[in-house]
């Protein structure tokens, strides 16, 4: 069929960037709408991390007649139950939104296809499901189920919001069928006395454009203003004023044509919407109690946009960019229902008009002066992460390109930088946790838990950042093995980090002590020597999928353990290294694991300057020494040539490796 030009020029650049050539029209269309759509709710959603993408494709057999659904929390997209678990637990109020989404790439909106759409949504959002269900929407059912349970209604601020969007690159002409359908579905789904009553969006050909456009932030608004006056001159600013108009104004920025707040307004801002604290709470307060007020009480905002024009009191803008007043921003949208109150509200707006992005910079420096408190938000603004953004741009071009997207959209500029190429915060920190810390059964959780949990752990100034590249390496050399389908996405991919600890294991032996720099850097330069080599690579993140195969089906037949419960398993988690161990012999003496125990022979015997037995244990490639203190009930006299079992540790005194907890081996 005959798309829209921008649209199909746009698609195709999407199926190139997220290496979708070789699939379907459709199916790759599907895709697309999915990440648009989701694009405008979240717009860092999907940037350098492929996981997201995957689950909410859910097109295909037994899908319900739904092509994309996404859950958000409080937002933020979901991707599984422990982070529904985890943001729930940790937040004190949560607001819940179900987004379904059908496509087609066609030009006629077609009843009976938007029946089966909303069949299949009534039924995701009912009590039982009748129809069959694919395994990825059973776990999206799942999370919907402890969303709406008794432990997560009472931090409710709201019922929850359900969206429909229906896709047709046709023109929609308020088809009164399909209207009544929509009609029919809200009662349903309202007397469910669980949701609010549904959002449904018919978007054809220009709706969709609109969405395209408002993710790229390229969109003219116009707004009235009460008074202007204009600023000083200044190199590089094409012009700027101070303009004071009504919140009801602002209010046309903010909002998509579906009803959404643009976030990709937002791009350029310190933080993000922090929610109903105290100070957002005082800013909603004032615009319902004292309205008139809010222009001497509030700071206003701070607007870059690429062109302004005015034209007697009316000014329109091109491509605005919200670079101060985030917080201000989302309250007046929150108020957004009341028109009455907002077009009394007078607000005051900085307005510059520049494309040079130095002066953006600048402007948005100096207009972000407050204290940022450093939560998981802002943990990639950290010098540590400043310093390891700076060490793999340096050291990646001698493995393979890859970049550390530490701020959203940070490599959107670069078109020769591929959607694969950009590794965000969650995966860095998920794959080292899986990969260097071997606790991959934690690893999926997100990445506010990881830091939470691991906060003493992980991104420690002193570390070496050697091993943080090697699984952040390891794990796009990963993702590229699944798209090239050498091996098993389905079978897979759910248990990527378990593989790149596996892989690490059978690469490097067991693993190094993180805050030991010389060790660290030393165990990693094994495992690059893998990770350098094409086949050698492809061969080991094969072995490591039949080593986890052989695990799965060792604990699922022989230990009768349930096979859906693997993931997050800790038992799983030692049965692989177990299972490892007794294949692979990789043992130096820059390997220290505080939980695993080594066997080797005692080679020598002595007594220190205080009388006191002293001994070594044989080691590849150095020996390891060992107090007599560190093997209690043991009689050292005639040892030497015995097996003993043995724990590495380090000396806090010099650093230097020492064997401790020693026992006769009894085998």
């Amino acid at each position: 069929m005959n798309v829209e030009p921008i649209i199909n020029a746009k698609f195709k650049r999407f199926r190139e960037k997220m290496e979708l050539t070789n699939i379907a029209d459709g199916v790759a269309f599907e895709q697309f709408v999915n990440h648009t759509i989701l694009t405008a709710h979240q717009p860092d959603a999907f940037n350098g991390d492929n996981e997201l993408f995957e689950k909410v494709n859910v097109g295909g057999t037994k899908d319900m007649g739904i092509d994309g659904i996404a859950i958000k929390l409080n937002g933020l997209f979901i991707r599984d139950i422990d982070e529904a678990r985890d943001l729930t637990k940790r937040l004190p109020r949560i607001s819940i939104e179900f987004i379904f989404i059908q496509s087609k790439y066609k030009s006629n909106f077609d009843k009976g296809e938007f029946n089966n759409f909303s069949d299949g949504v009534r039924e995701f959002l009912s009590e039982k499901q009748k129809q069959p269900v694919s395994e990825e929407i059973k776990e999206l059912i799942k999370i919907k189920e402890f969303l709406i349970s008794e432990n997560a209604v009472f931090k409710w601020d709201d019922n929850p919001s359900v969206r429909l969007y229906y896709v047709v690159m046709g023109k929609w002409h308020n088809s009164q069928h399909q209207l009544a359908l929509a009609d029919t579905f809200k009662e349903d789904i309202l007397a469910l006395n669980t949701y609010k009553e549904p959002l449904i969006h018919f978007v054809d050909h220009d709706g969709f454009k609109s969405i395209l456009d408002s993710n790229e932030n390229n969109f003219e608004v116009s707004i009235n203003s009460i008074e202007t006056m204009p600023l000083t001159s200044v190199d590089l600013v094409d012009n700027s004023c101070v303009l004071l108009c009504y919140a009801s104004e602002l209010k046309k920025i903010l909002t998509t044509p579906d009803g959404l707040i643009r976030k990709s307004l937002f791009d350029d801002n310190v933080r993000d919407y922090q929610g109903d604290n105290s100070i957002n709470t005082e800013i909603s307060n004032t615009i319902q109690t004292e309205p008139q007020k809010f222009a001497l009480l509030n700071n206003g905002i701070t607007i870059v946009c690429e062109k302004y024009t005015p034209s007697n009191r009316q000014i329109t803008l091109r491509n605005p960019q919200i670079v101060n007043g985030c917080q201000t921003s989302h309250v007046i949208f929150h108020n957004a229902s009341d028109n009455d109150v907002l077009s009394r509200v007078p607000i005051v707006i900085k307005l510059i008009s520049t494309n040079d992005s130095e002066i953006t910079n600048q402007i948005v420096r100096g207009t972000n002066r407050q204290n940022i408190v450093y939560d998981e938000a802002f943990e990639a603004t950290k010098k540590f992460h400043k310093d390891l953004e700076d060490f793999i741009n340096a050291l990646s071009p001698e493995y393979e390109r890859f970049y550390y997207e530490r701020r959203s959209k940070q490599y959107d500029h670069n078109p020769s930088i591929s959607h694969f190429q950009k590794l965000n915060l969650r995966i860095i920190i998920q794959s080292f946790i899986g990969m260097f810390v071997n606790e991959p059964h934690i690893s999926h959780r997100h990445e506010s838990k990881l830091l939470e949990l691991y906060s003493n752990l992980v991104f420690q100034d002193f570390q070496s950042k050697l091993p943080y590249f090697t699984s952040a390496l390891a794990f796009y050399k990963l993702e590229k093995l699944f798209r090239a389908n050498a091996i098993n996405k389905k079978s897979f991919y759910a248990f990527r980090t378990h593989l790149l600890m596996i892989f690490r294991e059978i690469t490097g032996g067991a693993r190094p002590n993180i805050n030991v720099e010389k060790i660290a850097n030393e165990h990693s330069q094994l495992v690059l020597s893998y990770l350098k080599d094409e086949d050698k690579c492809r061969q080991k993140f094969i072995e490591a999928s039949e080593i986890f195969e052989q695990a799965r089906q060792h604990w699922v037949i022989v230990l009768k353990r349930d096979q859906y419960r693997i993931k997050d398993n800790k038992d799983f988690t030692d049965l692989l290294l177990t299972g490892i161990r007794k294949s692979t012999t990789i043992t130096t003496d820059l390997v220290e694991d505080e939980n695993y125990k080594y066997k080797g022979p005692i080679v020598k015997i002595f007594k220190d300057r205080f009388g006191t037995y002293c001994g070594f244990i044989g080691r590849n490639p150095n020996d390891i020494f060992f107090h007599s203190s560190s093997a209690k009930g043991i009689d050292l006299f005639g040892k030497v040539g015995h097996l003993v079992t043995y724990k590495v540790t380090t000396n806090p005194k010099n650093g230097q490796l020492i064997a401790t907890d020693i026992d006769l081996d009894k085998i």
